[in-house]
C-alpha cells in the first residue's frame, strides 16, 4: 500500500462553495477513485488551504479533482509543459510505520485526524533530521498510521485514532550515538511558529476540518 498527500489552495471567499460542490461530486468521484485503485481517502481543510491523505494499491498515481471543483482552485505555478496543476504533493518527511492493508482497517470505528503546523525556515532542515532519526532508531513507537508530509513552511499530520494494535519495529539504522532525544517535546518547541497561544502554552498543531473521507 502507497501513502500520499497533497495540498490545494481555493480561491478566495469559495470555502463553503467549495465543500458543497466536492459533497454533491462525491458519490461518482468515488467511483473514479477507486478504479484508479484509490482505495481511502480523507479531505481536510483551514480556511482557504485544502490538505489531502488518501492510499493507493499502485506504486504511481496521478491526482484529479472533478471538473466543478477544479474551477474553484487556484493553478499552482511550476507545471511541465504549462499543464495546470490544482493539487501539488507533501514531501513525505516521517511516517511511523507502515499501516495494514486498508481492507482490515474498513469496519473499524477510528477517527482520521488531520492536523496542521507551521515551520520557521531557519528549522526547517533541523526538524526533517530529527524526524528521519527517529524514524529509523525506533520505528512504530506510537502509532503506524501517523505521517507527516510538508510543503513550503506547512507540514500536514494525518493519523487514526485510537491507534491500531502494532508491534514495535526493530531499528533500521544504528548511527554511533542515539539521535532521538529523550526529551522530544522541549526539543521540537522552538521549530514551529504557533498559531496562537492558550493557557497551556503556545497552539503549535491545529485539527482540521474534515471535508470529505472515505
Amino acid at each position: 500500500m502507497m501513502r500520499w498527500m497533497y495540498r490545494a489552495q481555493v480561491k478566495g471567499s469559495c470555502e463553503a462553495n467549495f465543500a458543497l460542490v466536492l459533497a454533491e461530486a462525491a458519490a461518482s468521484w468515488q467511483r473514479e477513485l477507486r478504479e484508479q485503485g484509490i482505495v481511502s481517502c480523507s479531505i481536510f481543510a483551514k480556511g482557504s488551504g485544502v490538505f489531502l491523505y488518501f492510499e493507493t494499491t499502485s506504486e504511481s498515481c496521478e491526482w484529479e479533482w472533478p471538473i466543478t471543483c477544479r474551477q474553484l482552485l487556484e493553478a499552482w505555478p511550476g507545471g511541465i509543459g504549462g499543464v495546470q496543476r490544482y493539487a501539488v504533493p507533501m514531501l513525505d518527511i516521517y511516517h511511523d510505520g507502515e499501516p495494514e492493508m486498508r481492507e482490515s482497517r474498513q469496519q473499524s470505528d477510528r477517527e482520521r485526524v488531520g492536523s496542521l503546523a507551521q515551520l520557521k525556515p531557519s528549522k526547517y532542515s533541523s526538524y526533517i533530521f530529527y524526524h528521519y532519526a527517529l524514524q529509523e532508531e525506533k520505528p512504530s513507537c506510537f502509532n503506524p498510521t501517523y505521517m507527516i508530509g510538508a510543503h513550503e513552511e506547512l507540514i500536514f499530520s494525518f493519523h487514526e485514532h485510537p491507534s491500531p494494535a502494532f508491534e514495535h519495529g526493530q531499528t533500521r539504522r544504528k548511527w554511533p550515538a542515539p539521535i532521538t532525544p529523550d526529551n522530544w517535546h522541549d526539543i521540537m518547541q522552538p521549530h514551529f511558529i504557533p498559531w496562537s497561544e492558550s493557557e497551556q502554552g503556545p497552539v503549535v498543531w491545529e485539527t482540521m476540518d474534515t471535508i470529505l473521507s472515505f
